[in-house]
């Protein structure tokens, strides 16, 4: 029998923040989650590790992206056409961001999706909140339940899964803080930034749930599961992606 390890995979990273979690445990410093098990306890004690010796060795070279809205529409059309779809030519609001209200915040694919419970804290949340451990506890017991759930069908395929404690470091470095690594230094490539070809959920998925020591991080990217590709060939220019069709 053929596992789609991958659609396995993906509907455990979406319902496991509601499966893993009582209702009384909403709160971004509640840590009743990582106290569960012994293994959890260690592993968010390891995150919280990485996550203060991690904060100054990415702080030069990471981004973090948020959301913000005003009142205003922060662009406007300055051409004399006057067709606010389009022009070379705008004119941004230059605002204090403290006039900016935070509603949302992006940084590695499907950190607040698969592993955090309460998402309109971390949402209103900074990578500062993240260095400090705040979400800690939440990403070792969303980890925990999803090894719950797919340990044994990742096992059927000749898999390999992390122990929670492994799969805490391994993802940590991603994670904690949530920001976009870049490195102008090195080559483009996910984590380091991401190319339109980079596979970054089956990479993100092999950290957070295989050994590392025994299957490489491209190895759920390299399974025929899924298309590799477009039926498109991507041009080599901008906007570097095919046209719609």
């Amino acid at each position: 029998m053929k596992i789609n390890i991958k659609t396995l995979a993906l509907f455990a990273l979406i319902t496991a923040p509601l499966a893993c979690t009582d209702d009384g445990d909403q709160r971004g410093d509640d840590t009743t989650g990582a106290d569960s098990t012994g293994d959890a306890t260690t592993a968010s004690t390891t995150a919280s590790t990485t996550a203060s010796t991690t904060a100054s060795t990415t702080a030069s070279t990471t981004a973090s992206t948020t959301s913000t809205t005003t009142d205003t529409d922060p662009t406007t059309d300055t051409t004399a056409t006057g067709d606010s779809t389009g022009g070379s030519e705008y004119a941004f609001d230059d605002a204090d961001p403290t006039d900016f209200t935070q509603v949302d915040r992006m940084g590695m694919p499907a950190v607040a999706t698969a592993v955090i419970t309460d998402k309109d804290l971390y949402n209103q949340s900074t990578p500062d909140d993240d260095v400090a451990g705040d979400f800690v506890p939440q990403i070792v017991e969303n980890l925990t339940g999803l090894h719950a759930a797919l340990d044994d069908d990742l096992m059927l395929a000749g898999l390999t899964p992390c122990d929670i404690d492994t799969c805490v470091a391994q993802g940590a470095p991603l994670v904690i803080p949530d920001v976009l690594h870049i490195d102008l230094t090195a080559d483009a490539g996910f984590p380091n930034g991401r190319t339109p070809t980079d596979q970054v959920i089956d990479i993100t998925l092999a950290v957070v749930l295989l050994d590392l020591g025994v299957h490489s991080p491209g190895v759920l990217a390299g399974l025929p599961l899924n298309p590799a590709e477009g039926d498109l060939d991507l041009p080599a220019d901008f906007p570097y992606f095919a046209d719609p069709h």
